[in-house]
């Protein structure tokens, strides 16, 4: 046989919760000394979603700060190239690229391949076109050797195959930069009475190509060897091949 409680046993409980709750909403001393030891229990199943919370906001922020920054980077970048241009050969007319700098995606790397070629993630349709300089934070890095509509290759300046017109900055010797296709890069072609020495810098040479003069390539590390008369200098790259993941394009924005 059931055994049913008095409707009045309900209601009386009913009301002793109603006034508990209402004494610990007022802001008495008493209400707090009774109320401060619930809060700090219930507060405990509420700290992993406020913590999840704060995590999550920080890291949000995090992205909008770096994306930010990456932004300020590449018009920073930009500017320098300008300077550069305009500061080492102000008294030359210069070829003009209303492109600007295109970020992409390195997309692919073959190990066979890891010093020769990378593809990226942009193409014709993003206006990237073949002979276009790419750059990795400011510095020379290869040149665009084929393009598709959604993706391009590039050829990096470690590949055998690839040669760029330089200029050693401090004494405004001509040369031609190569690769062997094994990570390493060559100065070629330079007199053996010229003063280069360890650390001078290399930039592009206004030499005709899509490419602008005045773009940071690397530096002078030592004399390699002499080849039909002329002297072989071993170069190091300012930018870090071996962490190549985003790089810039310099699109011209002619249409070609």
């Amino acid at each position: 046989m059931k055994r049913f409680e008095p409707l009045w046993i309900h209601g009386l409980m009913a009301t002793l919760v109603g006034l508990s709750l209402t004494l610990l909403s007022l802001n008495l001393p008493l209400s707090k000394a009774l109320g401060d030891p619930w809060c700090q229990l219930l507060s405990w199943p509420e700290r992993p979603a406020l913590q999840g919370r704060l995590l999550f906001q920080a890291f949000t922020g995090w992205l909008i700060e770096r994306k930010s920054m990456q932004e300020r980077l590449r018009e920073l970048e930009a500017e320098n190239l300008a300077m550069r241009r305009t500061l080492s050969l102000s008294s030359v007319e210069l070829p003009q690229r209303g492109g600007g700098l295109l970020p992409a995606l390195v997309t692919l790397r073959y190990p066979e391949a890891w010093w020769s070629e990378v593809r990226l993630d942009k193409g014709s349709a993003d206006g990237v076109s073949p002979g276009d300089p790419v750059l990795s934070s400011g510095y020379l890095v290869g040149i665009v050797s084929s393009v598709k509509r959604d993706h391009c290759w590039v050829r990096l300046l470690t590949a055998e195959d690839s040669m760029v017109a330089v200029v050693v900055d401090q004494t405004r010797d001509l040369g031609v930069l190569t690769g062997d296709g094994m990570g390493r890069i060559f100065l070629n072609y330079l007199p053996p009475d010229r003063e280069v020495n360890r650390d001078m810098t290399i930039s592009t040479a206004l030499m005709g190509g899509n490419v602008p003069p005045g773009v940071p390539v690397g530096r002078i590390l030592s004399k390699d060897r002499e080849s039909g008369g002329f002297v072989v200098y071993n170069v190091a790259l300012m930018a870090h091949l071996t962490q190549l993941y985003w790089v810039d394009i310099m699109i011209s924005g002619d249409g070609r």
